[in-house]
């Protein structure tokens, strides 16, 4: 989807169906185009639940730039994210970091288990690729799986051990 799309969406989901849960899955990069809406969220108290997919990067760009242009890396590097867990804490919205595949089960459950929003920032592999992939100029029938010459460079989607 659009970058940055995924908050106001889960709000106007949340919003639309009060009874319902809504979960977010959003990666820094976009999640960072909204994250003012944070304080909407507390304020209107929408038991929105974010899992926050932290690569450190603009990872779709990266993954383009590593396969179509060379590895030729530009304007990609979001190392200097805050630390997204105390951001939404400081709006009243509980929150956990996790680094740590042993660490998602329990991180899952606390999330889906408050009654109001909360948010789950999952620090991932920087270099994951996102697979399926439709190549730059190519209609959605030339979509790439993963390539095997890359896997043995990425954990794909991975956490850190």
């Amino acid at each position: 989807g659009t970058m940055g799309f995924g908050l106001p969406a889960a709000m106007g989901a949340q919003f639309a169906c009060p009874d319902r849960s809504v979960v977010l899955v959003s990666g820094d990069g976009s999640f960072m185009m909204n994250i003012q809406e944070l304080v909407t969220i507390a304020r209107c108290r929408l038991p929105v639940k974010i899992v926050l997919l932290d690569n450190s990067s603009l990872g779709m760009v990266r993954q383009w730039q590593e396969l179509f242009f060379a590895e030729r890396y530009s304007e990609i590097d979001l190392s200097d994210n805050p630390d997204f867990a105390a951001l939404a804490q400081v709006f009243g919205i509980p929150a956990r970091r996790i680094t740590a595949r042993s660490e998602v089960d329990d991180g899952l459950a606390e999330l889906l288990a408050q009654p109001g929003p909360a948010l789950l920032h999952v620090a991932i592999d920087a270099r994951a690729n996102v697979w399926p992939l439709v190549p730059p100029n190519n209609a959605n029938s030339t979509m790439l799986d993963s390539n095997p010459a890359h896997a043995q460079k990425e954990a794909s989607h991975a956490l850190p051990a």
